[in-house]
């Protein structure tokens, strides 16, 4: 490819995830660009070019915009670079799906919960405490949450007990948040879920709708996800009782374009939401559709941040957030913390006709850092499994728990838990 020829895209990020998108980047036949302050980046490595350039230095990013003749910037799967690609796109005149109103709206989680119970759209209930006044941190109704408004992926959460979890909480909610805001919401035991939307052309199309479980082996740390379910067995409720007050909160903010997951907590009274995030997820429900339903969404936010379209003709006869009846199951293979050593049955989960893709995250002599636990920097990998039944999903995951095998140096067992149901 001849670079001074060549449609360019900027990549902002460069963790795994976001090096599948650079993947498909150059499959589409652009030039690709990552923008990462890390230099051992993985997306960086499957990158046509790449800067140590840290994303919320706007300067510095102009510069190299301007300096390889970029066509279009996209986010990858990063949360707290999403403000940062508004900005970038409206400094240099490109391309955004989102404005400045909605990533207001969908980035902070105490602004999204003020948008959502603005249109009758419930959300965790939250604990407003001076955080000044150690009696009024203790007389908090725990358990409860801590996290950074501003973080996903699990980073800056804790789940505290008592007060002194709690201050603990606190200190390393505010190091995870760029706004050094936190909040403070009960702790939630109950069905957790989500669902996700395609947005083209200002029409909200929900393309997928599944269940969350999450371990409990962690202690304080968050309850990172080792499974997702398709569809969710709450799917019906969801469209009768959430869904219509979503699209028009939609519509009020103003979007056009682009992808959102939205999670939830569900219990018999209600749909709680909690989390949003406007791009490509980690968990990567994208692969199923393109998968069920053939349409790409990361070739569509390509596609958007170089022409300004994410679709032409009629999006909607591919749109089946029912997958044709079938079901898929996503597991997440999380590691304690220590030195990779041998990991063994991958090639035999890879080459099984119902595993549609396996995302791997760390290899041998690679180090899961005690940091790294409680988020999601600790999955090892993602496998994305379909089946025609409950049955057979089920059977697909006994096969992948007893094939894979990751230990580290002294031949220990590295897997943290192991997610058995399959089906809904």
């Amino acid at each position: 490819m001849n670079p001074a020829t060549a449609h360019k895209i900027a990549i902002l990020g460069g963790n795994p995830e976001t090096g599948a998108l650079v993947d498909v980047a150059n499959g589409m036949g652009l030039y690709t660009v990552v923008l990462d302050p890390y230099p051992q980046s993985p997306a960086k490595r499957r990158a046509a070019a790449s800067y140590e350039v840290d994303v919320t230095d706007l300067d510095a990013v102009d510069e190299v915009i301007q300096r390889e003749g970029i066509h279009g910037v996209l986010v990858g799967v990063a949360d707290p670079l999403v403000p940062f690609y508004q900005q970038i796109c409206a400094r240099n005149q490109l391309f955004c799906y989102a404005t400045e109103h909605i990533i207001r709206a969908l980035t902070s989680k105490t602004e999204f919960a003020d948008t959502c119970v603005a249109h009758g759209v419930p959300v965790t209930p939250y604990c407003a405490v001076d955080l000044s006044s150690p009696e009024a941190v203790a007389a908090l109704p725990y358990p409860v949450v801590v996290k950074p408004v501003d973080a996903g992926a699990g980073v800056g959460i804790s789940i505290c007990h008592n007060p002194q979890e709690c201050r603990d909480g606190i200190t390393k909610a505010l190091a995870a948040s760029i706004r050094k805001e936190l909040r403070i919401e009960k702790f939630m035991q109950c069905d957790d879920m989500f669902a996700y939307y395609t947005f083209v052309d200002g029409v909200a199309y929900l393309s997928a709708l599944a269940d969350r479980h999450k371990t409990d082996k962690q202690g304080q740390f968050s309850s990172v996800c080792i499974a997702a379910e398709y569809p969710s067995r709450h799917s019906s409720r969801f469209v009768q009782e959430v869904h219509p007050q979503l699209v028009q909160m939609f519509q009020a903010l103003g979007i056009d374009n682009g992808v959102l997951l939205i999670q939830f907590f569900v219990d018999d009274q209600a749909f709680y939401a909690y989390d949003p995030g406007f791009r490509l997820q980690g968990e990567a429900p994208h692969l199923y559709l393109r998968h069920f339903n053939h349409f790409d969404q990361r070739e569509m936010l390509l596609r958007f941040a170089m022409t300004g379209r994410m679709w032409t003709g009629d999006f909607a006869p591919l749109n089946d957030p029912g997958f044709q009846g079938q079901y898929a199951t996503t597991v997440w293979v999380l590691l304690k913390a220590g030195r990779v050593g041998a990991i063994g049955g991958l090639d035999a989960i890879r080459a099984h006709p119902q595993v549609i893709e396996v995302l791997q995250r760390f290899q041998p002599g690679d180090l899961v850092s005690a940091d790294m636990v409680g988020t999601e920097r600790q999955v090892f990998a993602r496998i994305y499994t379909t089946a025609r039944t409950p049955e057979e999903s089920r059977d697909l995951l006994q096969f992948i728990h007893t094939t894979l095998s990751v230990q580290d140096a002294a031949g220990a067992d590295m897997v943290l838990d192991r997610y058995q149901k399959g089906g809904v």
